[in-house]
This record gives C-alpha cells, structure tokens and sequence, in this order.
C-alpha cells in the first residue's frame, strides 16, 4: 500500500511551482526602483563663504556613562544653500568625537563622497567604507550609526522627508553585513535642551 507516483501527483506541485516563479517575476517587475535624480549635488557649489554665519545642529550621539543616545551640538556655517547646510551638518556627524563622554557612533575610516537632495526630499549620503575595519564593526554598532546618521539629518531639516545611504555610489543590503539597510527610518524629535525623546 505504497504511494504511487502519477502524472497527476506530479502535475499538482509542478503547476503550483510555476505559479510561485511567475507571481515572483510579477512582483519583480512592478517593483523596480526608479533611480534618485538630485536637485543639488555638493560637488556644485563651495559648502559656505567666508562671511557666513555660524548656526547650532544637533549631531545624534551616544552617551558613553549609560549607553543613551543624546543631541551634541555642532557649529557649522549658515550657508546660503540649504543642501551645503545639510552637508556641513552630515559632515560633523561623520567626523564628530570618538572620545570623551559623548562619542558618535561612527565606524573609524567612514568617509563622504557625495550627498544631495532629490525633489521628494530624499537626502542620498554616498558613503566609502574602503578604509573600515568591517570585521571590527557589528550589528549593533552598525545599525546605531545608521539610525544616528539619518536623525542628524532628519532632527535638523525639515525638508529631508527620507535618507537613502548609498556605498561608493551603489545600493547595498548592508554596510558591514548585518543591518539591512532600507530607504529610511522614523527621526526622533529634537528637544531645546538637546536630548531626544525616548
């Protein structure tokens, strides 16, 4: 009283195979991403003039005594272009302190290589990793950098709507291959006194 193998026992799973790979292709098809065009490039224009002001920005860091993610101030210059702003702003995230009490999150040898803005108000940071220790940077570290990258961003420019980070100019899964990495994540409100809200 075995099971016996007919065309029709094979027929069922075969068809329903088919189905599965034509409803994958379907959703590949209609799920193509249309490339960011940007409004601005940095590469356009100098990041500020001499005689700019200076203007604060809140750069989302890490509380070394308890671990808690808190708003250090930066100075960076009131630049005519609100993108060359966004730039200075993402710059001192990146370069931002490594030591003390309050440290940024930043894997050492992460540089920029290109940031603008789309019309949706997609900021894009097009990262370079080449000089990172990957093996020394784990999931953790991975996605507090990613989060504190795009709340620096967000908390300090109501025009960014999202944040698209881009390595050597490419979409990547992951920056070190443990965070997947998606368009953007919810910002966390700025406060006067320089702390989020958690």
């Amino acid at each position: 009283m075995g099971f016996k193998f007919t065309s029709k026992t094979l027929g069922v799973p075969f068809l329903l195979l088919a189905m599965a790979g034509a409803a994958v292709g379907i959703l590949r098809l209609f799920h193509r991403t249309t490339p960011l065009e940007p409004l601005h490039s940095m590469a356009a224009s100098p990041l500020y003039e001499a005689g700019d002001k200076t203007m604060t920005v809140y750069v989302k860091a890490v509380a070394t005594e308890d671990g808690k993610l808190v708003n250090q101030a930066a100075t960076i210059r009131e630049s005519k272009d609100r993108v060359n702003q966004m730039k200075q702003a993402l710059l001192a995230y990146l370069n931002g302190p490594r030591t003390g009490k309050v440290q940024v999150p930043v894997p050492e040898g992460t540089a920029l290589n290109e940031f603008y803005l789309t019309p949706t108000g997609s900021a894009v940071a097009d990262l370079s990793l080449a000089q990172v220790e990957k093996g020394r940077v784990g999931f953790y570290q991975e996605a507090l950098f990613v989060r504190c990258l795009i709340d620096t961003l967000t908390g300090n420019f109501f025009e960014i709507k999202q944040v698209k980070i881009l390595v050597d100019g490419q979409d990547q899964p992951t920056l070190f291959g443990h965070y997947a990495l998606g368009t953007s994540e919810a910002a966390m409100p700025v406060t006067t006194n320089g702390n989020s809200q958690f």
